[in-house]
């Protein structure tokens, strides 16, 4: 087992010497990500008698809009932050609430009117090339909800929120390399899969 951990921290330092084999590179980046918060569209809720009921989405589309900064202290590691904002048709619930007394209570009506969050990340990258970067990252922080409130669900509210980067990458564009498009592939607040486009400097 020790033979297993140190073969792998000895990969990771080797994988990060080699991701900053060229010294160049930009300490600023500002990105604007598009995701299909896939996630948060099911969500459930327990019945009086403990049961899980699955609360059904009828919104036609939603997704998620983020603005983040970062700050590049050296090549391969990223430090910073994202302010997520939900958009699209907005989600209303229709599910069947049951009592110990045997009597239910149908919701048709459980709508959030607006969703956001602030979350600090850290971003690693594996691969710096001029062209492309590749990287995963780890995040999470608090979000605000309000919406309409039923006996179960109380607005607004606090609700925390994580999210991880399995596989990222980005493809450098222009002249100076400095404008980029790319993609990621992750689990969370942000979705399963996000589209981005930003610049560094």
């Amino acid at each position: 087992m020790k033979r297993i951990i140190f073969i792998a921290i000895t990969l990771f330092f080797a994988l990060a010497l080699y991701a900053q084999k060229d010294t160049t590179f930009y300490r600023h980046e500002v990105k604007m990500s598009l995701g299909d918060a896939l996630l948060a569209q099911t969500l459930w809720t327990y019945n009086a008698w403990g049961d899980l009921n699955e609360r059904k989405n009828n919104a036609n589309l939603y997704a998620n809009l983020s603005f983040s900064y970062f700050y590049r202290p050296v090549k391969w590691l990223w430090i910073g932050g994202n302010f997520v904002n939900y958009i699209g048709s907005r989600i209303y619930y229709d599910w069947r609430e049951y009592y110990p007394n045997g009597k239910f209570q149908d919701f048709s009506k459980s709508k959030i009117k607006y969703c956001a969050a602030i979350a600090p990340e850290i971003r690693f990258s594996f691969l710096n090339k001029k062209s492309v970067i590749l990287y995963g990252a780890l995040s999470g922080g608090i979000g605000f909800e309000n919406g309409f409130s039923t006996n179960r669900y109380k607005y607004p509210e606090i609700n925390y929120y994580f999210h991880i980067t399995y596989f990222g990458f980005s493809c450098n564009l222009g002249e100076n390399k400095n404008i980029f498009l790319g993609g990621e592939v992750g689990g969370g607040f942000k979705g399963l899969f996000i589209f981005h486009g930003g610049y560094r400097f």
